[in-house]
């Protein structure tokens, strides 16, 4: 089986690359750059190019689309939002002109209006799940979010088999010294209400799992739209103070609880609700901050 992974050479893309190939699969990254794995083949290619795309995409039995320019914070707002809204159109539509039965989008939290954000927006319900409503509304929020509607667009209306996955803050290199901090300031007792948001955060090991497990998830022969969304977070938030403080201290009042029940069995159990994703595709996350100097980063 033939996998290719758009943006396979980058932070997230190399891990992803790796799941596959270690489970036997033929990978090939698609890129600008070669990937740092050997036994991972490689296409240059500009995805923002749709014919280029199209090419590049044949033969293909499965696309783990991750390819986007990764946050707002280094590029202009207007480059983010059209350059990755023009890569998600062009896979998406080179997948279709293909005829690859499956693709895994690299979706983000972000999606919701509860990752990057510009304004501190209150869940009507906490632990938010996948029925959740959507309110994205800066350029990178804004981007993930359509490449969401595609992937089921393209199910609905092509009958393409697509899953996007919601992963929060991948903790990946360029954010090692935030992340060791933070676990540092855990471990001290420090918390700074100012800068409080919502905790969301995950390993890019379990990223890569559970692209892995969305690849070989089978929906069911009656489910008539093949599509499916998973958030995806470490099992805790990345704050050392139980999640209903963590809720109070951001809003003032707590958010109505769908479950109480739910923070119960856990106090520091994770804002987004990631039982869906243990329930469908078999994946519960393994890295807690606890454990952040075992990490691969």
């Amino acid at each position: 089986m033939r996998v290719a992974v758009t943006g396979g050479s980058g932070a997230i893309g190399r891990y992803v690359c790796s799941e596959y190939l270690t489970a036997g699969y033929e990978v090939v990254s698609l890129d600008r750059t070669p990937p740092p794995l050997p036994g991972v083949g490689f296409v240059a290619v500009d995805l923002t190019n749709l014919e280029a795309a199209c090419t590049s995409l044949a033969g293909f039995d499965l696309v783990v689309h991750l390819a986007a320019i990764p946050d707002p914070y280094r590029n202009p707002e207007m480059e983010v939002i059209t350059t990755n809204t023009a890569i998600n159109y062009a896979v998406f539509e080179a997948v279709r002109r293909n005829r690859i039965p499956r693709i895994v989008y690299g979706c983000s939290d972000s999606s919701t209006g509860f990752g990057i954000h510009n304004a501190a927006l209150k869940p009507l319900y906490v632990p938010i799940d996948e029925a959740h409503p959507l309110w994205p509304h800066e350029s990178y929020s804004l981007s993930k979010h359509f490449g969401e509607r595609m992937a089921e667009s393209y199910a609905v209306a092509y009958g393409i088999q697509a899953i996007s996955l919601r992963y929060n803050w991948v903790w990946v290199a360029r954010w090692r010294e935030k992340a060791a901090q933070m676990v540092a300031d855990n471990r001290a007792g420090i918390f700074d209400q100012s800068t409080a948001w919502l905790g969301g955060y995950i390993s890019a090991r379990d990223v890569a799992r559970a692209c892995l497990a969305a690849g070989t998830y089978r929906f069911p022969a009656e489910q008539a739209i093949t599509y499916e969304a998973f958030f995806l977070t470490a099992a805790n938030t990345s704050y050392g103070l139980p999640t209903l403080e963590l809720l109070a201290a951001i809003y003032g009042n707590l958010p109505p609880q769908k479950e109480p029940a739910y923070f119960v069995a856990d106090p520091f159990a994770t804002v987004f609700d990631i039982r869906k994703a243990a329930r469908l595709l078999g994946w519960t996350p393994r890295d807690r901050w606890q454990d952040f100097e075992t990490w691969e980063l």
